[in-house]
């Protein structure tokens, strides 16, 4: 935990390295908790294309031995029908996900883009979104942020909602931005816990009680 933690912990280095880009703007604000991000289903969307793949091999050997059956091997097509089941693999990959698929309240705002490693850090001020790459050891400080919005700009928290994806649980979590936008970002299971405790104090600081 760093020195301008309040409850939750930041890793000193996400932490230094944010206070870098806040100093490169004038700004003074406490580091208060830095949180791993992805985009809201991306934990689901990596299972299907995993799934996709795993019932595509067994689809594709299940195709390539009834035509071998019937016509008597597919010497003549190499890597034809392994690539049908792939694809029939994603297929059926994306149904499942698609029926086990937790719903999330989605405002009539667009989207906010993410970065699919991100961190997500919450000052005294404001709530910032980095790309990890860009916080990474072998860089000083972060020269933009993919999201840079002060506290006042912040709307509502939702309510987390979880999910099971292969067993390990993710937290999804939306928040509302005055333009109109909203961030719809997932905790990866290993940052549930302090994601959630991000969220809460949150949204203490903007006043909505969750």
């Amino acid at each position: 935990m760093t020195q301008d933690s309040v409850a939750i912990p930041a890793k000193e280095y996400y932490a230094r390295r944010t206070r870098g880009y806040l100093a490169d703007r004038g700004l003074d604000e406490q580091v208060l908790a830095a949180v791993s991000i992805q985009p809201a289903g991306q934990a689901r969307a990596t299972l299907s294309r995993s799934v996709g793949g795993v019932v595509g091999a067994l689809a594709g050997d299940a195709v390539e031995g009834a035509i071998e059956g019937a016509v008597g091997g597919v010497d003549g097509l190499p890597g034809v029908v392994p690539v049908i089941g792939g694809q029939i693999g994603r297929g059926v990959g994306g149904e499942v996900n698609a029926r086990r698929e937790v719903p999330i309240g989605r405002p009539t705002g667009a989207d906010i883009p993410l970065p699919k490693n991100g961190l997500l850090v919450l000052t005294s001020g404001r709530l910032l979104v980095f790309s990890k790459a860009a916080m990474g050891l072998f860089s000083a400080k972060p020269k933009a942020a993919h999201v840079d919005l002060p506290l006042v700009e912040v709307s509502g928290v939702s309510e987390p909602v979880e999910a099971s994806v292969a067993g390990m649980k993710t937290v999804q979590v939306l928040v509302g931005v005055r333009s109109g936008g909203v961030l719809r970002m997932e905790f990866p299971s290993v940052a549930v816990k302090n994601g959630c405790a991000l969220m809460a104090e949150l949204a203490r600081r903007i006043g909505v009680a969750q």
